[in-house]
């Protein structure tokens, strides 16, 4: 009888430990972003190939990281091209300079992944799930999310450094954020996210976050 009762009991329980646990699921999948901006994306040139970026990693056109400049090394985002819906997976592992509406720099295989043309950029929107040392915290837009601050005198220019031209830094262009006619149509030779000739592949254990 007693054995009886316990599988009941335990009958009754079960469809509520399943609706507990499938709620703390959606809980977790649908909490917000620790970061999220946009802006334009560049791409990595490969003459850049087999240089050491910021974060002492040797650079990788086939590799699947980007230059960010507050985010720390080692952080994974998601990018998508706003222009075609596309998205891909990258890790931080380098800086860039900073020029009015850039937020990001992808290696070549990122940028041809969600079909940037060559050598040019794309609208696009960057998301981090969560940042290294700083899980569970600060969630919400960029201006929240907590980042390590560039070096005392970094982006100020030379004293030599010439004006910038009338209007630069100002408010984006009438269709900015519109794709530039052609687009999406790469020259002959983009879309392939082979190295240069000559470059060895990544190392092992390089980051692929595709």
């Amino acid at each position: 009888m007693a054995l009886n009762v316990s599988l009941l009991l335990m009958n009754l329980f079960l469809p509520l430990r399943v609706l507990l646990l499938t709620s703390s699921a959606m809980i977790v999948s649908c909490s917000p972003p620790a970061f999220t901006e946009r802006g334009m994306a560049s791409y990595v040139a490969d003459r850049y190939a087999g240089h050491a970026t910021s974060s002492g990693e040797i650079y990788h056109p086939q590799g699947w990281t980007a230059a960010h400049n507050t985010l720390p090394f080692g952080t994974q985002l998601k990018v998508k091209n706003n222009y075609t819906g596309q998205s891909v997976k990258v890790v931080v592992n380098d800086r860039f300079p900073h020029y009015p509406g850039r937020v990001i720099n992808l290696s070549r295989a990122a940028a041809e992944a969600i079909r940037i043309p060559y050598m040019q950029m794309a609208d696009v929107t960057v998301t981090a799930k969560t940042i290294p040392g700083q899980q569970g915290q600060n969630r919400g837009s960029r201006q929240n999310a907590p980042a390590p601050q560039p070096p005392p005198g970094y982006g100020a220019p030379p004293a030599s450094y010439g004006a910038p031209p009338a209007g630069y830094g100002a408010a984006p262009p009438p269709g900015y954020g519109v794709p530039p006619s052609g687009y999406g149509a790469p020259p002959a030779g983009a879309g392939t996210t082979s190295p240069p000739a000559g470059l060895p592949p990544p190392p092992s254990g390089y980051p692929d976050l595709r």
